[in-house]
């Protein structure tokens, strides 16, 4: 194997997979007028924003 010098970066599918879940809960709160549905949608969408690095 063969070092190039350059490092492959991967995309971890968690990030992905909460983000629907935040976006479920923010329909779900939206569809029957729950505030905690939504607020937790919108807390879980902050919360995963708040992890992704530049």
């Amino acid at each position: 194997m063969v070092h190039t010098g350059h490092t492959t970066r991967t995309r971890r599918p968690l990030p992905w997979v909460l983000l629907g879940v935040a976006l479920a809960l923010l329909i779900a709160g939206i569809a029957t007028p729950h505030a905690l549905l939504i607020a937790a949608g919108l807390i879980l969408a902050g919360l995963i924003g708040l992890d992704r690095k530049p």
